[in-house]
């Protein structure tokens, strides 16, 4: 896109960006954030309102005093426990987290200062407006939290639709991808615990070995992907850490596993969570051993709903950014929950940059995102909201 013809973001908007790279707060402590989000609201105009404590999520309330329909805005806050690499792709970064272990390597503080870039644009015309903007300040995504912000977003009264947009490295920056139904995966986490009888390693027989149990259902695991679901459906099962046993001669009495299941159908999910559960006891009864999965954290798939997508890529094109082919992100979102209140849409916007070695995927130590998504991300919102609430 032509760069040249796009309002960039304020120079408050880029100083406070990395003000929150620099401080960054890991989910549901995002304490400072929240304060810099609401004094940053307040000083617009805009009524605040917070989650109960423990609670970091808030929502601001842009009221036009006018009859129109009701749009909800979603950023997320939180960031990553990630040490953070000094270096991108290509070379140093010009600032990097002070909090060690802590690090915004998803994009987050973008998509809060993004929104904030879009609220002052939004307050400043709001005698153009109509109908109401709720801008919606989410805690705790990376770790399945966030429903206090859907609690104060019912409680003054929802919205008729609810925009978000995620930034992407695999996508250069002043490009957005716009896609038709599922945007991101469904997940849902499992524990399995393994039960067996310890006994010496030289002496295998006189116990029942967890360890080979939980390998034999990691391994099985695998096939129901490859053999159990439609080849035409993307699935993963994924297992990302096991743990047991305490001394290298003797075998433990127990064990455990942990990892994810993903999947674009909600159907799909339902089967993986029941094969898997199958898989788990079926094994371990073969192995002699007792074991059980526990779940946790189910998040749906993001379903665009086909009237936002469409308005969303003629807000697109009305703005100059370039809508380009992608694909559905096997992440998932705590956003999908807001499909509980009313529908939801979500745009990925690149924010790549290979002269200056951005590029990195998310949740990697080396992520950067270029600056100018911002401007984008902020042009495109406030044009969606025009055209919504027209």
């Amino acid at each position: 896109m032509d760069f040249a013809k796009l309002a960039p973001a304020s120079a408050e908007a880029l100083e406070l960006r990395r003000d929150l790279h620099i401080h960054p707060e890991l989910s549901g402590k995002e304490e400072r954030t929240a304060n810099l989000v609401a004094a940053w609201l307040e000083k617009l105009g805009i009524k605040v309102m917070r989650a109960p404590a423990p609670g970091r999520s808030l929502i601001g309330v842009l009221d036009t005093g006018r009859a129109g329909k009701r749009l909800a805005l979603r950023a997320d806050m939180d960031a990553l426990p990630l040490r953070e690499n000094a270096c991108n792709l290509k070379r140093e970064k010009g600032f990097l987290s002070a909090n060690e272990g802590v690090a915004h390597m998803c994009g987050h503080d973008f998509h809060t200062v993004g929104l904030l870039e879009t609220a002052g644009r939004l307050a400043a015309m709001k005698d153009s407006l109509s109908g109401t903007v709720i801008f919606c300040f989410e805690s705790g995504e990376e770790m399945g939290l966030g429903d206090d912000v859907r609690a104060l977003l019912a409680e003054q009264g929802g919205a008729d639709a609810v925009f978000s947009i995620h930034v992407q490295a695999d996508y250069p920056v002043g490009s957005v991808v716009i896609l038709d139904g599922s945007c991101t995966a469904g997940c849902e986490t499992f524990h399995i615990d393994v039960k067996g009888k310890s006994s010496h390693g030289a002496t295998p027989h006189l116990g029942l070995d967890p360890l080979n149990c939980a390998a034999q259902i990691l391994v099985t695991a695998n096939s129901i992907i490859s053999r159990r679901v439609n080849s035409r459906e993307a699935a993963v099962i994924t297992p990302c850490q096991i743990h047991g046993g305490s001394t290298w001669n003797r075998i433990p009495d127990d064990c455990f596993m942990e990892g994810s299941t993903r999947f674009f159908d909600k159907q799909i999910g339902r089967d993986l969570h029941a094969m898997l559960d199958q898989t788990v006891a079926g094994v371990a009864a073969a192995c002699g051993c007792e074991a059980k999965a526990s779940w946790r954290n189910l998040t749906l798939p993001v379903v665009n709903a086909p009237e936002l997508t469409q308005l969303a890529r003629e807000s697109a094109r009305a703005v100059g950014i370039d809508l380009i082919a992608g694909q559905p992100w096997m992440a998932s979102e705590t956003y999908a929950r807001f499909s509980e209140i009313c529908p939801t849409f979500m745009a990925f916007t690149g924010c790549a940059n290979a002269e200056t070695g951005c590029g990195a995927p998310q949740h990697s130590d080396r992520f950067e995102a270029d600056e100018r998504v911002l401007a984008v991300n902020a042009a495109l919102t406030v044009e969606f909201v025009k055209r919504f609430l027209a």
